[in-house]
């Protein structure tokens, strides 16, 4: 679990993290980076209805996300804000991949 210093829930830094944050990711998932200029680097996992209908399926994935992404804090430099938004059920991939994917993901949104 993300500690509570790491986590984006205002509604207005995500908005403003989708609008002018920079794009990387494609396929399974998407990320949106920006510069906060804040000594920690925040972040939120977001899966909506149109992934799947069942909450708890919802709340599975972003725990899954979720734990790939403390594998690879290390890797994430300090001062960004990023969401990552779930678009299909990676269900079948394994965690390996997940990991290839979100790393993907950071280097095409210039995070690492």
């Amino acid at each position: 679990m993300l500690a509570s210093a790491n986590r984006l829930r205002s509604a207005r830094d995500i908005t403003r993290v989708y609008r002018q944050g920079r794009y990387g990711g494609g396929g399974v998932l998407s990320l949106k980076a920006r510069r906060s200029g804040l000594p920690t680097t925040r972040i939120v996992v977001v899966v909506g209805r149109k992934t799947d209908k069942r909450a708890v399926v919802r709340n599975r994935l972003r725990r899954r996300v979720i734990g790939t992404l403390e594998r690879l804090w290390d890797r994430v430099p300090p001062g960004y804000d990023i969401v990552v938004t779930v678009h299909e059920d990676p269900g079948e991939v394994a965690t390996a991949e997940l990991d290839k994917l979100v790393t993907g993901a950071l280097e095409r949104a210039g995070v690492q």
